[in-house]
């Protein structure tokens, strides 16, 4: 399949795929990253506790605010499953990634994209909610990847505050839009 030949609506799903692919990635990688930091808090915890066991008194401030540190971060990991999080954008990346594969390698008949149509809602249908802020941060990157650039045609890309693109994992900013 030649780029260029796409239909406005080909490259269209083509692009969507693409950064919905992105989007996932960037969802493992943050669940991973809590999975890692509250790995690392309860290794931290047992290791200070095992410290303080040989010494003697009452535990060092440093420990009481790790012990709180890792048991909240504990807490929420067993509530939220970042591993399991992890795993499930993995899946849904994956299943981009080959629908992108398949969309490269078939042929460009109607029935074709038709197929591969029905295969974006299917996988869509399986999705959580989007975070609107992360999915525009990932649209700006596919932008860029595909050789838009901010100074020659900046309208083309979403502008998204700090606030936002800072909090774009914890709240869903369904208010934000493609300017």
């Amino acid at each position: 399949m030649n780029q260029a030949k796409l239909s406005h609506e080909q490259y269209g799903l083509l692009f969507d795929i693409r950064r919905s692919a992105r989007y996932h990635e960037r969802r493992r990688v943050f669940f991973e990253g809590l999975h890692r930091i509250t790995s690392f808090l309860t290794i931290l915890l047992a290791g200070g506790v095992l410290f303080e066991l040989a010494g003697t008194g009452s535990p060092a401030k440093w420990l009481q605010c790790v012990s709180l540190g890792a048991g909240s971060m504990a807490a929420v990991d067993l509530i939220v499953g970042f591993a399991a999080r992890a795993t499930q954008h993995a899946g849904f990346r994956s299943r981009y990634v080959d629908l992108e594969i398949a969309m490269i390698g078939n042929g460009d008949s109607a029935e074709v994209w038709q197929a591969h149509r029905l295969a974006r809602l299917a996988i869509e249908r399986d999705e959580p909610p989007v975070y609107r802020a992360l999915d525009l941060l990932c649209r700006n990157e596919m932008l860029q990847a595909e050789g838009f650039s901010r100074e020659k045609q900046p309208e083309q890309f979403s502008r998204i505050g700090w606030w936002p693109q800072l909090t774009s994992h914890f709240w869903h900013w369904q208010n934000l839009s493609v300017s």
